[in-house]
C-alpha cells in the first residue's frame, strides 16, 4: 500500500530519443513538453451548532430536553459535529466557563458527588464517535475521566489536542462511519448548599472546535 500525500510539485519530463551521432540529426529530433502542476488542497467542511443550552439540575428533577426525559444533575441539549470534508480531520477542542453576573456559584475543578456546603458544580466537556447522528445509540462515558475529558474552568480556556479523528467523506459523497462525534456538557453539583440554588444561577460555556485535514492513505 502506498501513502497517498497532498504535494504540491513542478514536474519535468525528459524523453530520449535514438539519433544519428550528427548535431543535425540531434537537434531534429529533440522534443519538449510542460507539465503543469498544481497544487490539490482538501476541502475543509465539517457541520458544527452554534449555540445550545445546558441545565443545572442540583435535585436531579426530570427535564425534557428535545423531548427526551433526563434526570441528571447537569444537562445539555443534544449536539454533535459531522465530517463533510474530502479529508479526514483531527480535531482540537478548546474550552472556557463563564459564571453568570448575578450568580453565587463556583465551578469545582473535581467531582462533588452532590455533597458539601458550597455552591459549586462540576462540568466537564465530552465528546464521543458514531457512525449516525442518533442521540439514542450513543454510549456516553459512565463517569469523568481526565485523560477524555474537558473540565469547565471559570475563565480559563482548557484545551485537548486531538480529541477525535473523524474520517473523509466516502466514495458516494456521504459522512463516513464514524464521521460525527456527539459532544456534551456533563457532572454534577452540591445539592443542598447553605447559600441555596436559585434562577439566577448559571454559567456560560463556550466551546471552540479546530480542525486539521491529514494526508489521505490509501
Amino acid at each position: 500500500m502506498k501513502r497517498k500525500r497532498l504535494l504540491c510539485a513542478v514536474l519535468a519530463l525528459v524523453l530520449l530519443f535514438s539519433a544519428q551521432p550528427t548535431a543535425a540529426a540531434l537537434f531534429a529530433n529533440q522534443r519538449e513538453i510542460i507539465i503543469d502542476a498544481n497544487c490539490r488542497l482538501p476541502v475543509i467542511k465539517v457541520a458544527v451548532p452554534t449555540s445550545a443550552k445546558v441545565y443545572i439540575n442540583p435535585f436531579a428533577l426530570p427535564v425534557s430536553v428535545n423531548g427526551r426525559n433526563e434526570e441528571r444533575q447537569i444537562i445539555s441539549s443534544p449536539l454533535w459535529i459531522a465530517n463533510r470534508s474530502d479529508a479526514a480531520i483531527e480535531v482540537d477542542v478548546t474550552v472556557t466557563g463563564a459564571v453568570k453576573a448575578e450568580s453565587t456559584m463556583t465551578l469545582a475543578s473535581t467531582p462533588t458527588g452532590g455533597a458539601g456546603t458550597d455552591k459549586k458544580a462540576f462540568v466537564y466537556f465530552e465528546i464521543q464517535q458514531a457512525d449516525d447522528p442518533d442521540y439514542d445509540y450513543v454510549k456516553w462515558d459512565p463517569a469523568y475521566d481526565s485523560s477524555k475529558h474537558i473540565v469547565v474552568t471559570e475563565g480559563v480556556p482548557v484545551t485537548k489536542k486531538n480529541i477525535v479523528t473523524l474520517p473523509a467523506l466516502t466514495l458516494d459523497n456521504e459522512v463516513a462511519p464514524g464521521g460525527y462525534a456527539p459532544f456534551r456538557l456533563s457532572g454534577d453539583a452540591v445539592k443542598t448548599p447553605t447559600n441555596a440554588w436559585t434562577t439566577k444561577d448559571g454559567l456560560n460555556v463556550t466551546v471552540a472546535f479546530t480542525f486539521t485535514p491529514l494526508p489521505y492513505d490509501g
